[in-house]
């Protein structure tokens, strides 16, 4: 059974549409109806119901769609083998980053990864944290990139480096007295909140637990599924929020947002590159990991730590 072709149905499976699928797979719609009538034909069997304003799976279609993605795992598997054994720069390197790395940390390496090895085709999806796990459990990612506290089961984590939580808020407020807030002075400002599944949340959670405090006492206003979006917010004067200290180095050189730690509360974390056990690496993915840990090491430039 031709893999290409089970390549394009699980794609249709997956998102139901023709046409979304071969923009997902950088084809005409023509071409992915061909490779869909070619496999029916091969199998004898019509795998979709086109009838319906979406397509739908026939009972055919239902049988093979598990196989199908048994398969295309299991060459995928079998392709990184061969490319990790020989040690080859090439091929397609898929990353599953959490925001703050993919937008903080990640781009200076992947660029640099790019620019040597242009042979290698890179693709990254952000996710929150839980979601990277997910993507690399299914082997839909041969690298993740997380910063929050993840279940080990089935993974295997190296950590790159340390970041620091800090309190922000807007340039100008009251905090910007203090070398340290008390929690009691947090749970009178309004608070703006990551999204549940964030690990930026559950660090930050977590080390409040531990310090004797009950996160839920923060009088949470807003809960945003983006750093950025959160740091706008405070700067506009919404509430106050707690963030990775390397995303917010520009606002702290500009004077748009002042950053404090919290009297008695370890906000620290590991930001670490997770693969799948069992599985050999991709030497891209090695020369990434190599490379993030080398721009982690770069001193911090002076002014940016409150």
């Amino acid at each position: 059974m031709d893999l290409r072709r089970l390549e394009v149905f699980v794609a249709v499976a997956r998102e139901r549409n023709f046409t979304h699928a071969a923009r997902q797979l950088h084809l005409s719609q023509s071409a992915v109806s061909q490779q869909i009538a070619a496999l029916e034909v091969e199998i004898d069997a019509q795998l979709f119901d086109r009838s319906r304003r979406r397509v739908a799976l026939t009972p055919a279609g239902v049988a093979l769609v598990e196989w199908a993605n048994r398969l295309l795992a299991d060459g995928a598997a079998a392709q990184r083998a061969v490319t990790a054994a020989q040690g080859r720069m090439t091929g397609t390197l898929r990353i599953a980053a959490s925001l703050t790395v993919a937008t903080y940390l990640l781009p200076q390496p992947l660029a640099e990864l790019a620019r040597t090895y242009p042979e290698v085709r890179i693709f990254v999806r952000v996710e929150n944290t839980e979601h990277v796990a997910i993507a690399l459990h299914d082997g839909h990612a041969d690298i993740g990139l997380v910063e929050g506290e993840l279940n080990p089961e089935g993974l295997e984590l190296e950590v790159l480096r340390h970041d620091e939580l800090v309190v922000i808020a807007p340039f100008g407020h009251r905090f910007a007295d203090d070398d340290e807030i008390e929690f009691a002075q947090l749970t009178a400002e309004p608070f703006v909140s990551r999204e549940r599944g964030s690990g930026t949340r559950q660090v930050a959670d977590a080390a409040l637990r531990r310090a004797g405090y009950v996160p839920e006492q923060l009088r949470t206003i807003a809960e945003l599924s983006g750093i950025e979006p959160i740091k706008a917010v405070v700067e506009a004067g919404l509430g106050i929020a707690i963030v990775s200290e390397v995303s917010i180095r520009r606002e702290l050189q500009q004077q748009t947002l002042i950053a404090r730690p919290v009297r008695g509360v370890v906000m620290r974390r590991e930001l670490a590159a997770v693969f799948a056990a069992r599985q050999p690496a991709l030497p891209a993915a090695r020369e990434l990991v190599r490379l993030l840990r080398a721009h982690g090491r770069r001193p911090r430039p002076e002014g940016l730590v409150p």
